[in-house]
């Protein structure tokens, strides 16, 4: 009986210790930098248009249409953070010169399994001007979850990393 509630102790813990943040409402950005500010994404077309899968999985899931899930990480991340983030969707969209242009490029993406848990690496390269930031995005959880809201939140935290950095 002893055993049965560790197990179940351990387990409830893992569940729920285990996942990598991906919810940005509370946010240690500088909102005074951003504030007046437009951050504009476009992603390249050079982006990758697949995700590499490696380690033992089980089920079928429909792949994510990679452009569309770049447009509703942003989105989200604009909601949570309550800073002017947008996407442009094409290429003679015009764009004020006070926005902040940045060009994305989705070099790599990769879902790894293990036994217990699911990685979803995004490698994305942000170009803004001259200047190339390369950013990593991971989401990490303890089951394989939907290959869609996993990228979401892979893309979500490379954004976010690349936001740290440009109010520094």
């Amino acid at each position: 009986m002893k055993f049965k509630r560790i197990v179940t102790c351990l387990l409830v813990l893992t569940l729920f210790g285990c996942a990598t943040k991906s919810n940005f409402s509370k946010n240690n950005l500088n909102h005074d930098y951003f504030n007046g500010k437009t951050v504009v994404f476009s992603i390249n077309e050079n982006s990758v248009k697949s995700i590499k899968k490696s380690g033992p999985r089980a089920g079928m899931e429909k792949r994510p249409d990679i452009n569309e899930t770049f447009n509703e990480s942003v989105a989200e991340l604009a909601k949570e953070t309550k800073i002017n983030l947008k996407v442009k969707y094409f290429k003679n969209q015009t764009i004020n010169d006070s926005d902040i242009n940045i060009d994305a490029e989705i070099t790599d993406i990769s879902w790894m399994f293990d036994l217990s848990s699911a990685t979803m690496v995004s490698t994305i390269n942000y170009k803004i001007g001259d200047k190339i930031y390369k950013k990593v995005g991971i989401y990490k959880n303890m089951t394989g979850g939907s290959e869609k809201r996993n990228l979401i939140r892979s893309l979500k935290t490379a954004h976010y990393s690349l936001l740290q950095e440009l109010q520094k």
